[in-house]
């Protein structure tokens, strides 16, 4: 119960990146798109740089690996508490393939992001105490203003965007999961 206790934390953390992120991108997706883009170099810069980041869940999962390791699933009697721990571990399946797919449009954004971001401004802009991001001075140009490129990219941040909206939602119906399974195991179900 100690793990899914802290998966409920890290979900939690991790779903609340996800809807930080979906509002940065929504932003940076709308002003690529504009036709004032030339106005917004520094928030463009800002937001360009933190549209690559994310968060990973990261499940405690020591329990459920013993428990099949050993053969200690088959042990518990209770169809419904079996059951119950292995859809929560089997969401995992999921959202593992939603990460590979982020992963996948990560790399292409960035990509695309070196012909589009000056690379000093970019570099510029971290702090390194913290490794945070912050708006760079004035309103420094992008490399090109080409909107083919600049729709490209926003295409590529909607993409990025989506995903993590799809692991948001998984990981919202997997922390309604452990909470259950919680419940499920207050009621000190024999195993």
């Amino acid at each position: 119960m100690e793990d899914l206790a802290e998966d409920t934390v890290a979900i939690t953390n991790t779903i609340a990146i996800y809807k930080e992120s979906e509002i940065r991108n929504d932003t940076l997706l709308r002003l690529l798109c504009s036709p004032e883009v030339r106005n917004y170099g520094a928030t463009l810069y800002q937001l360009g740089r933190m549209a690559s980041r994310s968060g990973r869940l990261a499940i405690h999962d020591a329990t459920i690996q013993q428990l099949k390791n050993s053969g200690g699933l088959r042990l518990i009697r209770k169809e419904k508490a079996s059951k119950a721990i292995i859809e929560y571990y089997n969401r995992l399946v999921f959202i593992d393939y939603l990460q590979k797919i982020e992963d996948d449009e990560i790399m292409e954004y960035r990509k695309l992001a070196t012909e589009v971001f000056h690379p000093v401004i970019f570099n510029d802009i971290i702090i390194e105490e913290d490794n945070s991001i912050i708006a760079p001075a004035g309103n420094p140009a992008l490399l090109t203003y080409d909107p083919k490129v600049l729709y490209k990219l926003a295409g590529l941040v909607s993409y990025v965007r989506n995903t993590r909206l799809g692991l948001g939602n998984a990981e919202t119906e997997m922390k309604t999961a452990a909470l259950d399974l919680i419940a499920l195991i207050k009621k000190r179900v024999p195993y």
